[in-house]
């Protein structure tokens, strides 16, 4: 969207209306063009009213939030909640701890989710050459209070209509930051709900989703306020991350030629796939598991043009092989900003193989161009491996997952039919001890299956079988 766009939200305060009236009789505007005045606002209040007020920093510019330009409800998380499967159980692993090291700002005091999350968003932002983004704590009450509401109303989006909700502070990202005083010459607003106990993972699927990058890759934001609520849903955890960005006076400008791009230049371990299915609005619909989106964007202040942009694969020992992708624009795809475009190639990336990106454009009417490289993280399995094929009842039977990334955090283990095991231990992220029970019967052959998965059975990344016989 456009960053001279009034804002026209639903559901604004009256209070504005009632502050902008007293300004224009202070201004002695005549009575027929104060009468027409209030006409418009009364005519306003019942249908779309506009909050956008005049603030020491000027006017205050609509809060950037993905779903924005076409009353999507904006996020990134699942479809419908994964379940387990009516005969199996699930146990979540302990996961990895490791202490957060957040750019807080002084008095404003984080959790240590609303700190792992702050933390996330300032590692990517970093790995695109961006400033950190210091927690403010109005920010930070806005961005919680949202968690909290989408939490306890099981709802996903940048919206609240429960104004009975405990949490409800506003119905839109506007309403709520504003009603936590912090005046604002920027703003913009990430969420997500994830089936995960770990922040850092609901940052990268923001970080994955294009729509959501753009806000979290700015320019212009300087503050942040990370907010986390973490709950058990159907025996499963839950995470709602809102992040409420925004700069009460703008940084100075970059140089026109400083394009901030995503993955960076010479950065590994990159994603090979997404799913636009867990982006709202969708930037594929009709396409199932695509690459991993490439960006690149401009300061808001900005006139951006896009020009060329390509993506290649460079193959050891063979020429470079020009991939198939779709190219987003502000011009095509009203959810891309005037000062980004997006590249989403058509099918997943090759595992651990090195990538090269062309672009070319204009900044205020200058050239600018640029190429550069980034290699996508290695196809690595997960393998799971038991002691011993077949165990006795009421045998331990012990359980090694090989090969597994515990950075990414807790995962669930699952196992079906529930009533064949008696009880599950976490020795470590990667040893299990597992006792079946003595529901087996006698002679008969019972087979127990375990799946290792992030969302709590559903998409597992590491599966077997072992039988229980006496």
């Amino acid at each position: 969207m456009g960053r001279h766009l009034k804002h026209h939200e639903p559901n604004a305060s009256p209070r504005r209306a009632r502050t902008s009236r007293n300004r224009l009789a202070t201004l002695g505007l005549s009575a027929v063009v104060l009468c027409a005045y209030l006409d418009a606002a009364a005519q306003n209040s019942s249908s779309v009213p506009s909050p956008s007020t005049p603030s020491s920093t000027g006017v205050k510019h609509v809060v950037r939030h993905p779903g924005g330009a076409t009353g999507a409800r904006g996020g990134v998380g699942f479809q419908s909640r994964p379940l387990a499967p009516a005969d199996a159980a699930a146990v979540r692993s302990p996961g990895k701890s490791s202490a957060a090291r957040p750019g807080v700002a002084a008095g404003t005091a984080l959790d240590l989710q609303q700190a792992a999350v702050l933390e996330r968003v300032n590692y990517h932002r970093g790995l695109a050459g961006l400033a950190v983004v210091e927690a403010d704590a109005r920010l930070l009450a806005a961005a919680q209070s949202h968690s909290g509401y989408l939490d306890s109303a099981d709802e996903m989006g940048h919206y609240e209509d429960k104004k009975t909700n405990p949490y409800y502070t506003g119905n839109s990202p506007f309403d709520r930051i504003d009603a936590a005083h912090y005046d604002y010459a920027e703003a913009g607003e990430v969420v997500a709900r994830q089936a995960s106990s770990h922040p850092a993972a609901a940052v990268d699927a923001l970080m994955s989703a294009i729509y959501h990058r753009f806000i979290i890759l700015s320019v212009d934001f300087v503050n942040a306020g990370p907010g986390a609520v973490l709950q058990v849903h159907q025996g499963s955890d839950e995470l709602d991350v809102t992040v409420d960005f925004g700069a009460q006076t703008l940084p100075p400008l970059p140089p026109a030629a400083a394009l901030t791009v995503y993955p960076t230049d010479t950065q590994t371990q990159v994603p090979s796939d997404f799913d636009p299915a867990e982006e709202f609005p969708n930037p594929m619909p009709g396409h199932t598991l695509v690459g991993y989106p490439i960006s690149v964007q401009v300061d808001a202040r900005y006139a951006f043009v896009p020009g060329t942009f390509e993506l290649y694969e460079l193959a050891p020992y063979t020429p470079r092989r020009v991939l198939e992708v779709k190219v987003l624009t502000h011009a095509v795809d009203a959810e891309t900003p005037a000062y980004a475009a997006a590249l989403i190639p058509l099918s997943p990336l090759a595992p651990g193989t090195l990538h090269q990106v062309v672009f070319s454009g204009s900044v205020n009417a200058v050239a600018v161009s640029k190429t550069w490289q980034f290699m996508t993280a290695p196809d690595r399995k997960v393998t799971m491996r038991f002691a011993s094929p077949t165990v006795v009842p009421g045998a331990v039977q012990q359980i090694t997952l090989e090969g597994l990334d515990t950075e990414r955090g807790p995962y669930y283990l699952c196992y079906a039919p529930a009533q064949l095991v008696k009880s599950l231990v976490h020795e470590t992220e990667t040893q299990i001890a597992m006792t079946t029970s003595d529901e087996c019967a006698p002679g008969a052959l019972c087979q127990v299956s375990v799946s290792a998965s992030y969302r709590a059975c559903a998409k597992p990344f590491a599966s077997g079988t072992f039988t229980i016989a006496r």
